[in-house]
């Protein structure tokens, strides 16, 4: 079930979350299995990973998961579900993790199988949580390459962990003091942390300044939570507003058409005080980070997070496009 109607400091790439959950293995096996014995799990759900010099440094927490929910082409919505009190937002990222099975090919040469022979026999790879309750979650993912695939198509009731807590949630990266818009922008699965900061930016009684949010996908099967957006859209008036960017049909979001409607969200908002948070491909948020760098607006005011990708050459001619793009649109207000 949707949550109910009506985040700035960052890792510069999830796969450097990785490279730090790959350096926390040293410790995953005594963790959960120390001398040979089985961990107990009564009294609490999570077990605690300690570093061999025995301080903790973060729980993991037992869960089951409760579905995975195919929302869009290759998107899946992971719906988890823990007994213990947990405290999460929409843009944190964490460890989510699943058992490898005996059925997993044996592939000497392959980093996940690898990686889960050091966590204890446990997959494990960095997610973004959607959305959160005190005792559930969920993350969104793309169902593409080992580890995905297998939690994609993990059955109802599959034994779950995660842990840790890394970036800053989506909302809380924003000063709401001083801004008068909020302009998200997400290529693929990346707008499902937008979908869970909307639904909480737009609950009744949040003063939150209203969010624009711009989701690009390759094709119009790949849009997620379309007609849930629409309701937001509908109920939420001068709350929040969206649009979906086919790039198959109408470019990359650095073309001149699709700048244009970017131009016409932000002009209306006085200089220096529209946030702006891109997250997805590698290549579309450093591009866009730059192109708002040189058209002048303060560090302070975007906030990113990469999936993949991060290593991209970026397009020069892009970045001047939309760096001229915000420049005109902040020049030329609307009356």
């Amino acid at each position: 079930q949707l949550g109910a109607i009506c985040n700035w400091t960052s890792i510069t790439s999830l796969a450097m979350i990785f490279l730090l959950a790959s350096a926390l293995s040293i410790w995953a096996v005594d963790a959960f299995a120390p001398a040979g014995h089985a961990v107990p799990t009564h009294c609490s759900s999570s077990t605690r990973l300690l570093a061999a010099s025995g301080p903790p440094q973060y729980e993991k927490f037992h869960a089951t998961l409760r579905l995975a929910e195919e929302v869009g082409e290759g998107s899946v919505m992971l719906h988890v579900e823990t007994e213990d009190e947990i405290e999460y937002e929409p843009g944190h990222v964490l460890a989510l993790e699943m058992r490898s099975s005996d059925e997993d090919p044996p592939d000497a040469g392959s980093k996940t199988q690898e990686d889960a022979k050091a966590n204890g026999g446990w997959m494990r790879g960095p997610y973004t949580v959607s959305r959160s309750t005190e005792r559930s979650l969920d993350v969104l993912i793309k169902a593409a390459g080992e580890k995905s695939g297998r939690f994609a198509s993990a059955a109802p009731g599959t034994p779950v962990r995660f842990g840790g807590k890394f970036h800053v949630p989506i909302l809380e990266g924003v000063d709401a003091e001083t801004t008068e818009r909020v302009v998200m922008i997400s290529t693929g699965v990346g707008a499902g942390p937008c979908v869970g900061a909307i639904e909480k930016a737009t609950e009744s009684g949040s003063s939150f300044p209203p969010i624009h949010l711009i989701a690009s996908y390759r094709t119009e099967g790949e849009l997620v939570y379309a007609d849930h957006l629409d309701d937001l859209q509908k109920e939420c008036p001068g709350k929040f507003s969206w649009e979906a960017i086919v790039t198959s049909e109408r470019g990359r979001l650095s073309s001149g058409d699709n700048l244009k409607e970017l131009g016409n969200v932000i002009s209306d908002s006085a200089p220096g005080r529209t946030h702006y948070h891109l997250i997805g491909n590698g290549q579309m948020v450093s591009e866009f980070k730059e192109g708002l760098q040189k058209a002048g607006v303060a560090d302070d005011k975007v906030t990113v997070e990469m999936y993949f990708n991060h290593r991209a050459e970026v397009d020069a001619e892009a970045v001047e496009r939309i760096a001229a793009a915000v420049k005109e649109a902040v020049s030329s207000p609307v009356a």
